[in-house]
């Protein structure tokens, strides 16, 4: 951590401050840790924590390799201290709401969801989160791409179908290297289409009237956008059944509705937006430690996330598609 940056959170919280994680694990009694470091330090930080007992979340990705996702939730089991993984999207409000009203049955069977994310400044204004978040020559990529954000609609996917991702095909950007569209298609088990697309390094050709008043942070292709403010190109996800469809604005915390008969704004969702909603996040966490249950989200949600990303890769480099087996 920089020193600068240290000095800053600890006299703006009066709390006690560590260059070295390792420092506060042996002076602090911690409940748990937030493993917020780059995606390529989070096994060695995790298996640090686990061997002084402490319970961890880690957020997305759970690690840039299937082995070292797998070791880490080995060194929690064997450390008998949980793991949280940080699927922060599932606490959006919007979300939340969404996958309410498929449990319901609102929509039907599910038959297709999509995100696209398509923008930014050009080629010339696109920024590679660099090798100390992915090493250079792997998955990686920038910030609103398949490694580092799709992942997270990856995860929704599973958990708005309650179904396991069986058959992925795509492509993803590699660290350091020129950046190209990334596009993942996957199937689940019951039978549903997932696609995502993305492409941070053009621009994009939204129209003026597809924004929206948002009222949480939120965050395009040309970098992060404020709350309570008209979004040009606000993020959104399309949930589509046989009974009707979803759009979700899960940071302008807005869902519209549509079957046979009308399309309406859903009303009824919790006004929590971006960023609080990492507030109901952590209350989970502390509930389940105080009375001893299993994360709501998981290192095993975590690890499967990352194998359907990693199996894009895998798509485009032998140009066939892959079938998931879940470790």
């Amino acid at each position: 951590m920089r020193k600068e940056r240290l000095e800053q959170m600890v006299n703006a919280y009066a709390i006690r401050g560590y260059q070295d994680d390792e420092e506060m694990l042996k002076h602090e009694n911690l409940d748990f840790v937030s493993v917020c470091v780059p995606a390529a330090a989070h096994r060695e930080v995790v298996e640090k924590a686990a061997t002084y007992g402490v319970h961890i979340l880690c957020e997305k990705p759970l690690a840039v390799t299937r082995e070292d996702a797998a070791a880490m939730i080995a060194a929690c089991q064997e450390a008998g201290v949980k793991l949280f993984y940080g699927a922060s999207y599932r606490y959006l409000p919007a979300i939340m709401k969404a996958k309410e009203m498929i449990d319901k049955g609102m929509l039907g069977n599910i038959s297709l969801m999509m995100e696209h994310v398509i923008g930014g400044n050009g080629l010339e204004g696109f920024r590679d989160l660099g090798p100390h978040h992915y090493p250079a020559g792997g998955p990686g990529g920038g910030g609103l791409g398949l490694m580092d954000h799709g992942i997270h609609l990856v995860d929704l996917f599973r958990w708005f179908t309650g179904s396991e991702i069986v058959t992925v095909a795509g492509r993803g950007n590699i660290s350091g290297a020129k950046p190209s569209t990334e596009y993942l298609t996957a199937t689940t088990a019951t039978g549903a289409t997932g696609i995502l697309i993305y492409n941070e390094a053009t621009f994009s050709s939204d129209i003026p009237t597809e924004g929206i008043f948002s009222e949480g942070q939120s965050w395009d292709a040309s970098g992060p956008q404020p709350a309570h403010a008209w979004h040009k190109h606000p993020q959104n996800i399309r949930v589509h059944g046989e009974k009707g469809s979803l759009r979700i604005f899960h940071y302008a915390n807005k869902i519209y509705f549509t079957d046979k008969d009308k399309t309406i704004e859903v009303p009824g969702i919790e006004q929590c937006a971006n960023p609080f909603h990492f507030s109901s996040q952590m209350r989970a966490i502390v509930r389940c430690i105080r009375n001893q249950q299993e994360p709501e989200v998981t290192g095993n949600d975590g690890l499967k996330a990352l194998e359907v990303v990693l199996a894009a890769y895998e798509s485009y480099e032998t140009q066939s598609m892959i079938r998931i087996n879940h470790s």
